[in-house]
C-alpha cells in the first residue's frame, strides 16, 4: 500500500514537472522544431559579411523604433497638455483628415521651429476642417 502511494506521488510530481516545462524537453527522441531548424540553416548559408550586414540592419531597425517612440512620446506629451475641449477638437479634425493631409500636417509640424508656428499650423487645420464640418452639417433650405 505504501509503495503504491509513493509510486503515485512520484508519478504525479513527474507529470507536473513535465506539464509545466514542456514534455518535449524531456523526451530523448524529440528534434528541433522545423522553424528553428530553418532559421539555423538559413543563417549558416549566409557568408560572414552577409551575417554582419543582417545584424547591422536589425540594430538600425531597433534604433529607428527608439527614435520613433521618442517622437511619439513628445507628441503625446504636447497633446495631453491641451485643455480637454481642444483635445476633442483635434480628435474630430484628425478623423476628418485624409492620410495625405495628416502626413502633410505632420511634416509641417516637424519643420516648424517655434511653438507659435506649431500653434498657427494647428489653428489653420482646426479652422479649415471645422468650416468643412459646419458646412456639411448646416441645414439646406
Amino acid at each position: 500500500m505504501a509503495v503504491k502511494k509513493v509510486t503515485l506521488a512520484f508519478c504525479a510530481l513527474a507529470f507536473l514537472q513535465t506539464s509545466f516545462a514542456g514534455f518535449e524537453r524531456f523526451w530523448p527522441f524529440s528534434t528541433k522544431s522545423t522553424t528553428t531548424a530553418q532559421v539555423d540553416d538559413n543563417w549558416d548559408e549566409l557568408t560572414p559579411e552577409q551575417q554582419k550586414q543582417l545584424i547591422q540592419r536589425y540594430k538600425n531597425l531597433k534604433d529607428i523604433s527608439a527614435q520613433q517612440s521618442n517622437s511619439i512620446q513628445q507628441r503625446m506629451d504636447w497633446f495631453t497638455q491641451l485643455p480637454e475641449q481642444e483635445q476633442q477638437r483635434m480628435r474630430d479634425v484628425w478623423q476628418q483628415m485624409s492620410t495625405q493631409q495628416r502626413q502633410t500636417m505632420r511634416l509641417r509640424m516637424q519643420k516648424a521651429k517655434t511653438l507659435e508656428e506649431r500653434n498657427a499650423i494647428r489653428q489653420e487645420y482646426l479652422q479649415k476642417f471645422q468650416q468643412v464640418n459646419h458646412a456639411a452639417s448646416a441645414p439646406s433650405t
